[in-house]
């Protein structure tokens, strides 16, 4: 015999909740009821649901699900939990196609509670360990930091376009990239005359950042020199605060970037005290914790392949009419993800010794730099994915194994059968290998992957939990079903 179970769909607004209540016969047990989202609304659908589920029996299962809306939703989703009721945060785009296929057109709070309800009740979602209150403290500072990065690459982008034009040669004088001394002296005098008004000596003893580095004697003559050049001696207004202000701005992206990246490493310190990945070549303190704040854990991805595909770190066919089959790299994955080890990989290409030879392979047999980086990327996912399941620190020797191993199958064109968690590097992949096709470079193959059933930032349905995990000394177990 099932216990009777009552389901409660919420549909979360700034300003109110909207919640419905139906039993495992789809039948209202309660009026729907509207109240605010603060800590007196909560109480109080706390209550109705109390007196809900008592009318469906005394021992009624309590399940409440409510879709994921930015951060509206976390203060009620904590309170629900701290009832020890089963809570789910569920995917707004299943539910959106859960209501297309009901055929239902008409959007009210209270109707889209009435849905949620029923989607519950229907498609049984599978119940997800409640994480640490600290975890989305931690996770909104990584994400956090990454759009700090993107802001600053942008304004970086910004002021080369405007040296480019007001500062014409600046990139063979002062050098490819923006140093901080650099922006500095901009941001200071962002006009050729400001720059020949000052004498080399002065120019030279120019101070900036928090421990007062001088600009020294050679750049302060690039300086003059590129000034003396320059098309127009004194740029209009608008043109210097442009410069200024961009400048002035990478400077404070600069310094916010920095007194985040301490505290992102004691967080990572304080939740994942045992975590493993910093062993691998090239993965900072930083980069394993934005990986470790999109994953949680590890063990809801059933195997290697659906954590790749997950990251979004897999190519695609793209191909019409008449145009030529070419691959490119998926646009579906956790973004913050991607970019993370996106960037890693670079820094493990010239740390890790093992990745760089990969690499070397790739550009060899005619990849291009582009996709030969997307390939280093999927490496990376797949080590990460190792360490994460195995608990185990990187080994060299076993990764070494491993590439051989992988290489040795794509020469011979073997299918690669692999048991329990897949090999370090992740060349070869879990099961059956899919079929392989020509890509642009002549005489190489790339292994064909299949499209994920899932989209963006959604999380596969990998069925229930197996496993514990232990996040910063709290032990994650599954809500019971």
């Amino acid at each position: 015999m099932t216990q009777p179970t009552l389901y409660v769909g919420i549909d979360v607004a700034n300003a109110t909740v909207s919640a419905s209540f139906l039993t495992g016969e789809a039948r209202p047990m309660h009026p729907q009821v509207t109240y605010p989202n603060d800590p007196e609304g909560w109480t109080a659908l706390r209550t109705a649901i109390v007196a809900a589920a008592a009318r469906v029996s005394p021992q009624a299962r309590v399940v409440c699900g409510m879709e994921a809306t930015g951060n509206m939703h976390q203060r009620l989703e904590q309170a629900l939990r701290a009832e020890r009721w089963q809570v789910h945060v569920l995917n707004p785009r299943a539910v959106k196609r859960f209501v297309q296929a009901l055929l239902g057109d008409a959007k009210t709070d209270r109707g889209d509670s009435h849905r949620i309800a029923l989607f519950l009740l229907r498609m049984q979602p599978e119940a997800r360990p409640e994480l640490p209150r600290a975890f989305e403290e931690f996770r909104e500072a990584t994400r956090t930091r990454r759009r700090l990065v993107e802001d600053r690459t942008d304004c970086k982008n910004r002021l080369h376009k405007l040296l480019r034009y007001h500062f014409p040669g600046y990139r063979r004088r002062l050098g490819k990239g923006l140093s901080k001394g650099v922006v500095a002296v901009l941001a200071a005098m962002p006009s050729p005359d400001a720059l020949l008004a000052r004498s080399p000596e002065e120019l030279a003893a120019f101070s900036y950042g928090a421990r007062g580095y001088r600009l020294g004697a050679a750049r302060a003559q690039q300086f003059h020199t590129l000034a003396a050049q320059a098309p127009q001696a004194r740029l209009p207004e608008v043109s210097r605060l442009l410069i200024a202000t961009t400048a002035r701005r990478i400077l404070e992206l600069d310094a916010l970037i920095a007194q985040l990246d301490p505290a992102i490493e004691r967080m990572l310190h304080e939740l994942f005290p045992h975590q493993v990945l910093t062993t691998i070549p090239g993965l900072a303190k930083v980069s394993a914790a934005a990986i470790l704040a999109e994953v949680a854990d590890i063990h809801r991805f059933q195997d290697q392949t659906r954590f790749v595909g997950y990251c979004g770190l897999y190519p695609i066919v793209w191909e019409s009419g008449e145009a030529k089959r070419r691959y490119r790299m998926t646009r579906k994955g956790n973004r913050m993800l991607k970019m993370t080890l996106l960037l890693a990989s670079a820094s493990a290409r010239q740390y890790n010794p093992l990745i760089a030879a990969f690499y070397e392979r790739l550009r060899r047999r005619g990849k291009s730099k582009k996709a030969a980086g997307g390939a280093i990327a999927r490496k990376l996912a797949a080590l990460v994915y190792a360490v994460l399941v195995t608990g185990e620190p990187w080994s060299a020797e076993k990764a070494a194994q491993g590439m051989e191993r992988a290489r040795a199958m794509v020469e011979q064109g073997a299918e690669a059968q692999t048991a329990g968690a897949p090999c370090l590097t992740g060349e070869a992949l879990s099961g059956q290998r899919g079929p392989q096709a020509k890509s642009r470079s002549r005489n190489s193959r790339t292994p064909m992957v299949p499209e994920w059933p899932y989209r963006g930032n959604a999380e596969p349905h990998t069925g229930a939990y197996s496993r514990q995990t232990t996040v910063g000394g709290h032990t994650m177990q599954p809500t019971e079903g």
